[in-house]
């Protein structure tokens, strides 16, 4: 009789020779991709050099908002050919008040186009607005951290996020836009739906098709209030304060018990110093609404204006009553606690806003900024990703947990410490962040020295 002469392998032995087979891949998979990340990155290092010998000066851009445009990229550029590394640094301003992340996004890659940057400067998403979602905390995340340090798990995770990032962009946007176009085709005279595609544009950085269809809403409906408070909105996001005042103002004719309108135009009066007018919009938001937790923190700022610091923390601290993630009205009594010499508080309050801000993240913001690295990274154009003065950079590191290719630039302990020496109004002219404003001269300046110091140590290796 013919015997199985096999050794029959025990389960428990298969079972430890798989994981050791799939941990061995795994190895070798993850030594692979370091080494190939390795030689890409050391050839686009003899790339760029050669680029730098071969064009004689290193070209940056910097985008945002009104806190770019006019600011501190005058000084950046001055501030780095001062360094005298040999090499000559040209900094181009292409900041826009107003922008978005998503405008800023969607000019990105005409601006590579015309003026081949070997390096992109962001300080940015302090106009987006919508839901925010919460990040993880604990040991979960710190665990969730070690394991996103993996190349694999990186690999992993870009393939995964670029289909379905991409399949529910587009999917939501094109089925959003199709079901609105197939109502104005069914009603032509539709003002809602133009509308409702109007603020589906607006949402995507598509300014001009969004002011497009608002007209178009206003001209089948001059009383469509809703369209003028929108339309109002998009041009405060485009730096066009007149239109947008005037659009808000419209919306009230129309509707004189409109609190959120004249919580925007405290805003818009706030930005441009109009400290009067702004405390009388938002008094008036808060007689119609005494549950709007912004007017109350847009009032606030109206006090600090005026010296008067203890009605100031008195609405700041009405506003967190009524909505204790009010990131604005937290970040104000920091300011307040600083400027009267309660330093225990101000250290307290900047904790707290710090937290909520490290917690919760605007989720349009986030996406966008993944969209950017994705744009660089296929351009091979290095980024320097900035944070506000005196903001955390932590909420901006956790968009890019684990993954590699940008440098951040930290500005809350440099301006913090500077506003704590010589007060807020030496380093900032307004108040429309909440905890910070536009730069003055010797604000932007100390802006622009981080951004180059960083530039310098991590890109040239100069410290």
């Amino acid at each position: 009789m013919h015997q199985n002469n096999r050794v029959k392998i025990p389960l428990r032995q298969k079972t430890i020779l798989v994981i050791f087979g799939l941990f061995l891949a795994l190895t070798i998979l993850e030594t692979g991709l370091r080494l190939g990340g390795f030689i890409i990155l050391s050839l686009q290092e003899r790339r760029n050099l050669l680029s730098l010998r071969q064009r004689g000066e290193y070209r940056i851009i910097c985008l945002g908002e009104s806190t770019t445009q006019g600011q501190y990229p005058a000084y950046l550029e001055e501030i780095l050919n001062q360094r005298n590394i040999g090499i000559k640094f040209s900094v181009i301003d292409k900041g826009v008040a107003g922008n978005s992340t998503g405008f800023i996004l969607s000019q990105l890659e005409a601006n590579l186009d015309k003026y081949q940057p070997d390096l992109v400067v962001t300080m940015m998403g302090i106009n987006d607005y919508g839901a925010y979602m919460p990040y993880a905390a604990g040991l979960n995340a710190q665990i969730m951290l070690f394991f996103k340090s993996f190349r694999t798990y990186k690999l992993t995770r870009f393939l995964w996020l670029h289909i379905i990032t991409k399949a529910i962009e587009q999917d939501n946007f094109i089925q959003q836009e199709a079901t609105f176009k197939k109502a104005i085709e069914f009603n032509p005279q539709n003002g809602q739906a133009y509308t409702e595609l109007g603020r589906l544009y607006a949402r995507q950085g598509k300014h001009n098709e969004a002011e497009q269809v608002f007209k178009k809403a206003l001209e089948l409906n001059p009383r469509n209030e809703l369209a003028y408070t929108e339309l109002g909105w998009l041009y405060l996001r485009q730096g066009k304060d007149t239109e947008g005042e005037q659009a808000f103002k419209k919306a009230l004719e129309l509707n004189p018990r409109n609190d959120e309108a004249y919580v925007e135009l405290g805003w818009l009066y706030i930005k441009q110093g109009k400290h009067t007018e702004a405390g009388q919009v938002c008094k008036k938001a808060i007689e119609l609404n005494p549950q709007n937790d912004q007017a109350y923190a847009e009032l606030g700022w109206f006090y600090i204006s005026q010296g008067r610091h203890t009605e100031a923390e008195q609405v700041f601290k009405k506003a967190l009553k009524l909505n204790l993630q009010n990131d604005w009205a937290y970040g104000s009594l920091a300011v307040v606690y600083g400027e009267t010499g309660n330093y225990l508080l101000r250290r307290e309050y900047e904790e707290k806003v710090k937290q909520i801000r490290e917690r919760f993240y605007n989720p349009i913001t986030i996406n966008h900024y993944r969209r950017c690295k994705q744009i660089l990274k296929r351009r091979r154009v290095g980024w320097i990703c900035a944070q506000y003065p005196v903001r955390s950079i932590e909420p901006l590191k956790r968009i890019f947990a684990g993954e590699e290719g940008i440098i951040f630039v930290d500005n809350e302990e440099t301006f913090k410490s500077a506003v704590l020496r010589e007060g807020y109004t030496e380093y900032f002219k307004d108040f429309f962040g909440g905890d910070f404003g536009h730069c003055t001269e010797k604000g932007n300046k100390l802006l622009a020295e981080n951004i180059a110091n960083v530039i310098l140590k991590e890109v040239f290796g100069k410290y």
